[in-house]
């Protein structure tokens, strides 16, 4: 369990270093681009390696390396790299499907009129209630 709980907090600081980086931001928006256009999703987990192996062999990530210096070193693992960015995409894909729901559904209430009461005509002489007759 403990083990569990360090290797999350361990992913959790290497999506932080991943978006310092801006490419991690760039793949979140991008995935969440897919997700709002309905993309199929067995494109996020290809999203998420393309960017996991373009991260690891093209970007240089000895700017945040004293922010945190555990997530930094398991972030030169191409593997982990790939895990970090398969989350990323995936959290980006189900925002994106997400925006699209709530962006659909505030056309639906834009577009949908209120119902509003109709007013009654005032008649100038009121109905008195009728009186039952007792026997």
């Amino acid at each position: 369990m403990i083990k569990l709980i360090r290797f999350v907090g361990l992913i959790i600081q290497s999506i932080l270093i991943e978006f310092l980086h801006v490419f991690g931001l760039v793949a979140f928006l991008l995935a969440a681009a897919l997700g709002y256009f309905r993309a199929p999703s067995w494109l996020v987990p290809i999203v998420g390696i393309v960017c996991g192996i373009v991260a690891d062999k093209f970007i240089d990530q000895t700017e945040v390396i004293a922010l945190l210096e555990r997530a930094a070193s398991a972030n030169q693992r191409g593997g982990f790299l790939v895990i970090v960015y398969i989350i990323i995409v995936a959290v980006g894909y189900v925002a994106g499907a997400y925006a699209r729901g709530a962006v659909h559904r505030r056309k639906i209430a834009q577009a949908t009129p209120s119902p509003v009461a109709k007013p009654q005509a005032a008649s100038p002489v009121a109905k008195q209630p009728q009186k039952r007759k007792r026997s």
